[in-house]
This record gives C-alpha cells, structure tokens and sequence, in this order.
C-alpha cells in the first residue's frame, strides 16, 4: 500500500461520521450473526456453546448498543426529532437485551431466535444509521412519542 493510500485511508477513518460508524457495525455483524444462525439450525437440540470472554458478536453488540446511545443522545443534545432519539435508544437497549439472552441460552435452539433478532436489529440499525449524520435534521417538534429517558437496564 502506499504512504498516499495509508493517508488517505487514516484520514477518513478520523472523518467518519458517528452514524455511519453505527451503520458499519451493524453490517460487519450481520455476517458472523449469520454464519451461527446456520450452525445453530444445523444442530437445534444441542446445548448452546459457552461464548468466550472476548467473542465477537458478543463485543460488537456491547459496541452497538454504546454507539446507539451516543446517537440518542445526540439526537436529543441537537434538538432532533424525538422519534430518532427513541429508535436509537431502543436500538441500544434491544442490543443489551440480546447480548444477555445469548449468555442464558441453554440450547441452540434458543439461540436461532436470538440470532434472528439480531439479524432484524442489524438490518435496521444499517438503515438507520445514516439519519443521524444529517445536518439539516428537522427540529423537535414538541411531539415526544414517550420513550425513557436515563440508563439502560
């Protein structure tokens, strides 16, 4: 590679937006979610493998339900529309969800409905990112749809 195409690279990874920094994540998920759901369904009956320490699809859930809460609060910190504000923030919070689901599945076939979920979950998180980094985002409206406010459980 050369020293121009490092640069060039570096330089757009410190430019990268915060939603499509989301939205790339969620992307790079979708495979490795994937490829487990197709092990999982192979063998439904089986017990549900331990997940190592440092998994991947267990870290990048962490690291998506994190980047989704930083998009909520951004949305709300910019006055933005309070529905993206709560999508982001039920992005974040069904990302803990499944990341605690998947350490109690007992058997695979608890986790294909997990996995499933999480594909849903991806999918929507890839199309949702890109809203966040627009910067002629409508205003609040005054309409808040009722979504919490504060820490996650």
């Amino acid at each position: 590679m050369s020293l121009l195409s490092a640069l060039l690279i570096a330089l757009t990874a410190t430019q990268a937006m915060p939603g499509a920094e989301f939205a790339a994540l969620a992307t790079q998920l979708q495979t490795p979610v994937q490829e487990r759901l197709d092990t999982a369904r192979t063998m439904p009956a089986q017990a549900a493998p331990d997940l190592a320490e440092h998994d991947p699809v267990m870290l990048g859930l962490s690291e998506l339900s994190r980047k989704a809460m930083r998009l909520s609060l951004s949305m709300e910190s910019r006055n933005g529309p309070e529905d993206l504000r709560c999508i982001y923030r039920g992005m974040a919070q069904d990302a803990l969800i499944h990341h605690r689901a998947l350490t109690e599945a007992e058997i695979r076939a608890d986790r294909i409905v997990i996995y499933t979920d999480i594909q849903y979950l991806l999918g929507h998180a890839a199309e949702m990112g890109r809203f966040a980094d627009q910067t002629d985002i409508e205003p609040f409206t005054g309409v808040d749809p009722g979504c919490p406010r504060g820490p996650l459980r």
